[in-house]
This record gives structure tokens, C-alpha cells and sequence, in this order.
């Protein structure tokens, strides 16, 4: 069976089709699953046209109900899904890498802003996951459970981080270098748009402080993880 990828997008065709044939190109056989997020641009059509298996939220849920959206699906199928944003670009060993290490139920890669052209050396996993780019196991997804719906698109990784360590499910990075845009959904959107997310995050972080404490970047936050 075809190891299975989990892409969101909003708007940004060009990065979508960039990151999807990445995806394609793996060295190991991929099935990418896309969850579009109200998209303007004509990502619709390219889906349809490519015949790219997908679902499409109008108007648009957010991060953290696509990617619940999409694992419940994936997971009735699957025993592990490979999650990306679609601003990112995976060099073609990068699937089969994270797989390698098949005694970790979360493992991510870790974002660069130069595509790599070659696997990385082999370093210690270390416990600060990249969610751009995140393998999860079906174990770890029963035991730490959905997103966070009241996070819509900021800190609900965090808080995700925060109960899987919680529960003691080892969430990690390794050595696993991909191509990274970052921000690019916010960047790219018109004004309106961007004052929309910026409203929304500044609400996400809200929601985050109020469970915890604390932000993410302020020193109570790493206290959490002792």
C-alpha cells in the first residue's frame, strides 16, 4: 500500500503544484490526500484536471480541522501519514528517511531554506518537533486524540506537543532536511486576508495562554516540557 500524504492548502497554486510533485517524486510510493481551504486561485480545477484525491472546506476551517478532517480519513486506511504544508519541498529521499525511524510514533524533518541535495548526517533525535513537515503513526493519534479546534490556525501544534509529552509519546525531530517557505500563506494574501489571520492568531495565542500559562517563545513555555 502507498504510504500516505496529507497536504492543506490555501490559495498559492504555483507552491501547491510545486510541493505535490514532490511529494510524487519520493523514493518510496506516496498517495497524496489535499484538504483545500476555500482556495480562489483555481487550486479546484488543478485538483479535478490532476485527479488529485481531495476535499474542500467552504469557507475555509482552518489548520487544525483540516488536519483532523484529513487524519480521521487517512488513518481508516493507513497506519502512518506523512502531513505538509504546501509551501514546503521534499527531496525525494525525505519519506522513506522519516520512515527509518519506525519506532518513533511522531517524527518530523527539519526545515531549511536552501533545498538540499543530499542526505543529511546522521544526528540524535531531538525533542523539538517541525510540524511543516510531520510523520504521524496511528498509535500516537489515538493516544494524544485531535487538534485542537479552538487554535484555527495558530498554537494548536504547540498544544498538541505539549499533550503528546504529556502522555509520554516521544515527539521528535531528526536530521531530515526539507525546503521550507515559510509563512508563505500570509505573505501571498491580500491585505484584508492577512488582517483576518492576524486577528485569528492573535486569538489562537489568547486561547493558548489561557490553557497554559504562557506563549510559545517565552522562557515559561520550554518550563512546560520538565
Amino acid at each position: 500500500m502507498a504510504n500516505s500524504v496529507l497536504m492543506l492548502c490555501r490559495n498559492n497554486l504555483e507552491l501547491s503544484k510545486r510541493a505535490a510533485n514532490s511529494v510524487m517524486g519520493q523514493d518510496v510510493e506516496t498517495e497524496l490526500f489535499v484538504i483545500d481551504n476555500d482556495s480562489t486561485d483555481g487550486t479546484q480545477e488543478w485538483l479535478h484536471k490532476d485527479g488529485i484525491a481531495h476535499a474542500t472546506f467552504r469557507p475555509q476551517l482552518g489548520v487544525s480541522v483540516g488536519w483532523n478532517y484529513g487524519l480521521q480519513y487517512l488513518f481508516r486506511l493507513h497506519d502512518h501519514v506523512l502531513v505538509i504544508n504546501n509551501d514546503v519541498v521534499l527531496p525525494p529521499w525525505f519519506y522513506g528517511e522519516l520512515l527509518s525511524y519506525d519506532d518513533v510514533p511522531f517524527v518530523t524533518g527539519v526545515a531549511v531554506d536552501v533545498m538540499p541535495e543530499d542526505t543529511a548526517p546522521y544526528m540524535p533525535l531531538t525533542p523539538n518537533p517541525d510540524f511543516s513537515a510531520f510523520l504521524i503513526h496511528r498509535h500516537a493519534w489515538d493516544v494524544i486524540g485531535q487538534f485542537s479546534g479552538d487554535m484555527k490556525f495558530y498554537a494548536s501544534d504547540c498544544d498538541y506537543h505539549i499533550r503528546g509529552h504529556r502522555l509520554g509519546i516521544p515527539m521528535m525531530k531528526a536530521n531530515v532536511p526539507y525546503y521550507h517557505e515559510s509563512s508563505s500563506t500570509l505573505k501571498l494574501a491580500s491585505q484584508e486576508e492577512r488582517d483576518e489571520i492576524n486577528r485569528q492568531a492573535d486569538a489562537d495565542r489568547q486561547t493558548f495562554r489561557n490553557l497554559y500559562g504562557c506563549v510559545p517563545g517565552e522562557p515559561e513555555y520550554d518550563s512546560l516540557f520538565k
